[in-house]
């Protein structure tokens, strides 16, 4: 080993410049001279290791700070009540399955046509999301003309070539 590279690097310097003349010096500064590595304070910490003393920080203060479980405390005694649960819960499906799909169901069929890109995003974005209650009311709700026939039994049987009958009739 070097006997240079066991000094600190300024005291290196300083002793250099009293002994070699100027255009060494320029030399010797491109050449750092390093010092050694059993001599250096702080190891080098990788990615990994830094990121395993967060990770264990991290469940440190999960574990100080976070509450205990409240079935193990017994610390559940809270003021609300069953029944106040329950009207919440039935507001929120009395809304969902019978409010929101004839509002979804209308705006489709006006708009069926006349919508751009974002508006058909949306509208098979409300569908999906309000799937039940749609399911709910897709029987009962019927867009679709009477048949031209008044004759027919079903609107998908086949209606009779009769040219004085309507393609369809209003409502």
């Amino acid at each position: 080993m070097n006997a240079i590279s066991s000094f600190p690097s300024s005291l290196i310097s300083a002793s250099l410049s009293k002994q070699v003349p100027r255009s060494k010096l320029k030399i010797l500064s491109i050449y750092k001279i390093k010092p050694s590595v059993l001599t250096s304070s702080k190891p080098t910490k990788t990615h990994f290791d830094k990121l395993l003393s967060v990770l264990k920080y991290g469940a440190f203060l999960a574990a100080v700070e976070a509450p205990a479980a409240l079935a193990v405390t017994g610390e559940n005694n809270s003021e609300e009540d069953l029944l106040t649960n329950l009207l919440y819960g039935a507001i929120i499906a009395f809304g969902y399955l019978f409010i929101a799909p004839p509002i979804i169901m209308n705006w489709m069929r006006v708009r069926w046509f006349k919508r751009k890109f974002l508006e058909m995003y949306l509208q098979f974005m409300f569908t999906f999301i309000f799937f039940p209650g749609l399911l709910l009311w897709a029987p009962f709700v019927n867009f679709r003309k009477l048949p031209r026939d008044p004759t027919m039994e079903f609107p998908w049987s086949t209606p009779k070539d009769d040219p004085s009958i309507p393609l369809y009739r209003e409502r």
